[in-house]
């Protein structure tokens, strides 16, 4: 069994309705598989916590096309019921079109849709922009609608009439509860690492989230069957020990990458350049994803012993791959020539297609405010594309790459060698 929730928009309280609906399905004693449409980081921390498994991002520009089917039936295995987070509202997607929206992943997977529906002002009216989403696109997978910010039952009642007038089932509804709205800040909201309430912040959601098991299970059981065709991994990180930098500073990692690494028999060794004194001994590489190190500048740079053993494994010659936040980590306690400042504004958002010096391209994600300028002149390893954009990226220091674009490399070996060996 399987489902999309997607939104009519950002806003409309998709994550929590999500969230809800996990949690309340693990307490009813099944097996949740989490997933994310789209690059998002942050989600899917959430996901883990409302499930007790790890969330996957699916995403149809940073993966291969056939890496949706295999990591969406890899990360079922297991479960009673996988439930797919959409993102922004369900028809937003590349461009201003639909190409890359939640629309698209669960037309692609066969995924029907429940559609969250923000019912705040509204009664007959929600009915109505439902509809409006059905008629959109004839070939959409919409199959049901998840009430939420109902005021009263009896609200939920004259929702319910109204979209059974349209031909969709209810499956259960949220009650309007300013307990549930979640704290943000410049990338999204604040990471579940930041946040030691979720867990029961999730909990309470689950609680007031009323559910008809029988109008779920009926829209669930829709769901076409995954056939991913296997495929075969060269083990070129064999014997590789590659430091993995995981803590509320670094968080943004997707966890298909993390098995892409370890199939390709790399060890992955976590350590906290937050609260570790140095880096773990024999390390091969080093791997420093996203996060937010800007929120946490004072402990990291004030943590002298990790920084002076992440400088010295760079000075040694040590592979380093960098991404957006790990770039700016480096920067911090000076471990390569590059100063970074926090702007304002949002700098860079959005799919780009990177290539490599000798032609090899691939896609990334950017999404950042802050920027950062050589200190001396550096060489840079990438040519970004943005529609017509273009511009230089992947700084190199030593044996460092160092640059913003988030990469998903599940199933681009050839882009794990160029990174990490």
């Amino acid at each position: 069994m399987r489902i999309m929730l997607a939104g009519i928009s950002s806003g409309c309280g998709k994550t929590t309705a999500s969230l809800a609906l996990m949690a309340a399905l693990r307490t009813k004693g099944l097996a949740v598989a989490p997933f994310k449409s789209g690059p998002d980081y942050i989600d899917p921390g959430f996901h883990r916590i409302a499930c007790g498994r790890y969330s996957h991002n699916l995403d149809e520009w940073l993966c291969m096309p056939q890496s949706v089917a295999r990591i969406l039936a890899g990360g079922s295995e297991g479960a009673d019921i996988a439930v797919i987070e959409g993102a922004m509202g369900m028809y937003d997607g590349l461009g201003g079109g639909t190409q890359c929206s939640a629309y698209a992943l669960a037309k692609h997977t066969g995924t029907p849709i429940v559609l969250v529906v923000d019912a705040s002002g509204s009664a007959a009216s929600a009915a109505a922009t439902a509809l409006g989403f059905v008629k959109y696109r004839s070939d959409n997978t919409i199959a049901g609608v998840l009430v939420n910010r109902a005021s009263s039952e009896r609200h939920y009642a004259l929702i319910k009439e109204a979209m059974a007038g349209i031909g969709l089932p209810c499956v259960g509804w949220l009650p309007k509860d300013a307990g549930l709205g979640m704290p943000d800040r410049h990338l999204g909201l604040v990471p579940v690492e930041e946040r030691p309430e979720a867990k029961s912040q999730i909990d309470r959601a689950a609680a007031l989230l009323k559910l008809d098991m029988e109008a779920l299970h009926a829209v669930a059981s829709r769901a076409e069957a995954l056939s991913p065709q296997p495929f075969s991994c060269p083990e070129r990180l064999k014997g590789k020990r590659i430091g993995l930098a995981k803590d509320a500073a670094f968080s943004f990692t997707y966890e298909a990458n993390l098995i892409a690494l370890r199939r390709m028999g790399a060890e992955l060794v976590p350590f906290s350049p937050l609260s570790d004194a140095a880096l773990p001994e024999g390390l091969d590489a080093l791997y420093l994803p996203g996060g937010f190190p800007e929120v946490f500048e004072a402990e990291l740079t004030a943590n002298g012993t990790m920084a002076a053993s992440v400088r010295g494994v760079i000075e040694g010659g040590l592979r380093v791959y960098a991404e957006c936040g790990g770039m700016l980590y480096l920067s911090m306690i000076g471990a390569i020539p590059l100063k970074w400042e926090m702007t304002r504004r949002l700098q860079r958002f959005g799919y780009v297609t990177v290539t490599d010096g000798d032609g090899y391209a691939f896609p990334a994600h950017e999404f950042h405010h802050s920027v950062v300028t050589p200190t001396t002149p550096l060489e840079t390893r990438f040519e970004v594309a943005k529609g017509e954009r273009r511009y230089r990226e992947g700084y190199i220091y030593k044996n460092v790459l160092a640059g913003y674009p988030h990469i998903h490399f599940y199933d681009r070996h050839e882009l794990v060698e160029r990174l990490f060996l």
